[in-house]
């Protein structure tokens, strides 16, 4: 496992766990070899709200699941930070600058 983030979505979250909500994200990152895949997350930055929609950068990781074996995990959840290029969004779609 390399340390390099990786770009993606937060899908939404699992309610039927019994003691907390489980959040998930999908990879979706041409460069990361599990584009597509979809995560679950096991630690958020700084005390993020996740929402669904929301646009995150993180760490893949892994941990041993109950039968032994390597499941891949979103780690260190954070808000994806945008470009330079990118830093004015749209004001056509409802948005507002970004600093």
């Amino acid at each position: 496992m390399s340390s390099e983030r990786s770009k993606g979505f937060v899908i939404g979250f699992d309610g039927a766990a019994k003691a907390k909500i489980v959040w998930k994200v999908r990879v979706s990152d041409s460069n990361s070899p599990y584009n597509g895949q979809k995560l679950v997350v096991a630690s958020i930055h700084g005390g993020l709200e996740l929402a669904k929609g929301l646009n995150v950068d993180f760490v893949i990781g892994t941990v041993d699941d109950s039968l032994g074996k390597k499941a891949l995990r979103a780690v260190d959840v954070r808000l994806e930070v945008p470009e330079e290029n990118n830093s004015d969004v749209n004001r056509s779609k409802g948005a507002v600058n970004v600093m």
